[in-house]
């Protein structure tokens, strides 16, 4: 994560119309070109709900957690879903390596006590302990850094259906493993649904500061950071 820019050109690979479903969903690649749009809805039904964000101070998003998330398109690995024109739904993913832990912990150090620093501290210390690359034996990972759904059409398998269409995607790019950080309880319970592999939690009353205080204090029901794999 280190030095990321959001380059001019994504990849010459890119889906258009992976998948159509009946209900009139569809599932496309994001480009540069959506990245306003894309942004937009994640402010309305990510941000305001996510964790990380609302369980620390400020409440808001921190502009270098914006940044890094829309850096992930140029990997062509990103993908929204869409009600005829609407945004409905927004996976954000991309490449790691085996040292992915050293990277976050150092661009933690970097952005120091801020809340974006704060945040990628707690996803180093997850990335350290899941340790995925032994356990798996692989090199490299496609990670979902993102799954968000428009809040009025949850329960309508939009989110299930971008882990799947990811998991096809990531298994023609040549990904081993897909992995995703779950700060929410209810990413965690869809993971479980799709059969994930949990190889990870991180409970946050017991990931304290110096003073041993709780560094995230997220309402309920979100009680832990719990890591899932699967194998492509």
């Amino acid at each position: 994560m280190a030095g990321y820019q959001i380059q001019e050109k994504t990849p010459a690979f890119i889906h258009k119309n992976i998948l159509s479903k009946g209900d009139g969903i569809q599932i496309d690649a994001i480009q540069l070109c959506h990245r306003d749009k894309v942004l937009d809805f994640l402010r309305s039904h990510y941000y305001l709900e996510e964790p990380l964000t609302i369980g620390s101070y400020p409440k808001e998003q921190d502009p270098e957690d914006e940044k890094f998330n829309m850096s992930q398109i140029t990997h062509g690995t990103c993908l929204m879903a869409l009600n005829e024109e609407r945004i409905v739904g927004v996976l954000i993913s991309g490449l790691k390596h085996s040292n992915e832990a050293d990277h976050l912990f150092e661009d933690a150090a970097r952005f120091g006590p801020t809340k974006w620093g704060t945040a990628l501290k707690i996803l180093a210390c997850a990335e350290r302990e899941s340790n995925v690359y032994v356990r798996y034996n692989v090199l490299k990972a496609l990670h979902i850094h993102i799954l968000a759904v428009d809040a009025q059409l949850r329960g309508h398998t939009i989110g299930a259906s971008l882990i799947e269409e990811i998991k096809k995607l990531g298994r023609h790019l040549g990904y081993p493993l897909l992995t995703l950080d779950c700060t929410s309880y209810y990413s965690a319970k869809l993971c479980e649904r799709l059969h994930m592999d949990l190889v990870n939690v991180i409970k946050y009353d017991e990931y304290l500061d110096k003073e041993g205080k709780p560094i995230f204090k997220p309402p309920p029901p979100h009680q832990s950071l719990k890591t899932y794999a699967t194998r492509l």
